[in-house]
């Protein structure tokens, strides 16, 4: 298949190599070393310098944390301590990807924090092999300096390579330097400029950059297939077809919506999710508003559209029909606010007249 990028740059640390791994190997040197203050002191310290506009190496940097955070280690453990900085676990997946990238002839590398022996040791260790490594050691200054990713340059043209970080703050300060990034979410702080591609594993990511259109290209989800287990606001039935977890959806959610003759939803909103509604079956009846003062029906091959945090109640006009509807959603999230609402009586009728529609 062909890639979709010609190179490929990963963040190292946190990315390709697992940090939280380090804990049980530093365990069992000393019990007076919290990994995630380390982490956290060592990466202010980076931040630091590039404030003061200066520059230490990232062991130096590595060592200077450990010392902040657990300043009563003697001088042979802090040393032992430090060197599991040189043999981080990879993530299970990080092999398998980085030989898939390259069986498709797409260049990898790693941009990292790191120093050239730091890295090229933690990869040895890992058994993790890339094209080529670059390291701020080379600009004197640390991520999210501009300097640091313009390295990115040396892989080729920016529209054919692609940056990839678990590290939110990492991902941002690359895509505010005008790269094409790819934001790996394991859970983490996400980056405040939206990535290119958001994936949740190295494994997605090679599905993303190297796709298998027989495996990962059109999917059919069976009527008898749907997904009864999401979110649910009373007096509606929900059921999931398309999704991540189902389908590979990155964007959006759809499904069916199933309401009992005569019966009525409670009032809700989806967030800042925008949905739209098709109705197969039945009479629709939507009320929406502060206090669901406001209504409108609609019928078989009518599109109902529902923006942000608009509060609105489906109902279902006919006293013996069910009334069956598929429903799209804007985003993956199972984001369902149900509201208690006194709503008022009667609501005004709203028809949509203008121009275009004539009632």
């Amino acid at each position: 298949m062909e890639p979709r990028y010609q190179a490929v740059a990963f963040d190292l640390y946190g990315t390709l190599l697992d940090v939280a791994g380090l804990a049980a190997r530093i365990a069992a040197i000393s019990a007076d070393v919290d990994l995630a203050a380390w982490r956290k002191a060592q990466l202010e310290r980076s931040w630091e310098l590039n404030r003061l506009g200066k520059y230490e190496p990232f062991d130096a940097v590595t060592s200077w944390a450990l010392r902040q955070v657990s300043p009563g280690l003697d001088a042979s453990t802090r040393e032992r301590v430090e060197a599991v900085w040189l043999s981080l676990p990879p993530y299970p997946d990080a092999a398998a990807m980085l030989q898939r990238l390259k069986s498709a002839g797409v260049r990898t590398a790693v941009l990292s924090n790191g120093t050239p022996s730091m890295i090229q040791a933690a990869l040895g260790a890992a058994g993790l092999f890339v094209d080529l490594i670059r390291s701020v050691h080379e600009v004197g200054a640390y991520k999210t300096n501009p300097r640091v990713y313009e390295l990115l340059d040396a892989l080729g043209p920016r529209e054919g390579t692609l940056f990839v970080s678990a590290n939110g703050w990492d991902a941002e300060g690359a895509k505010r330097n005008g790269r094409t990034v790819a934001f790996i979410d394991r859970g983490q702080p996400p980056p405040a400029l939206a990535p290119d591609l958001r994936v949740r594993s190295l494994a997605e990511l090679a599905d993303a950059v190297v796709p298998d259109w027989r495996l990962r290209g059109v999917r059919i989800v069976k009527g008898t297939e749907l997904d009864p287990n999401t979110a649910q606001t009373p007096g509606m039935s929900r059921a999931a077809a398309i999704n991540h977890a189902r389908a590979g959806a990155q964007k959006l959610w759809a499904g069916t919506v199933t309401i009992h003759p005569n019966a009525k939803t409670g009032a809700h909103h989806h967030g800042e999710l925008e949905s739209v509604l098709y109705v197969i079956k039945g009479r629709a009846r939507m009320r929406w508003g502060e206090r669901l003062e406001y209504a409108a029906e609609a019928g078989p091959g009518d599109f109902i559209y529902v923006p942000p945090f608009v509060p609105h109640q489906e109902i279902n006009a006919s006293r013996d029909e069910e009334l069956e509807c598929v429903v799209i959603r804007s985003g993956q999230e199972p984001v369902v606010v149900n509201l208690e609402i006194a709503p008022v009586e009667p609501p005004e009728t709203v028809k949509w007249i203008d121009a275009i529609h004539k009632e």
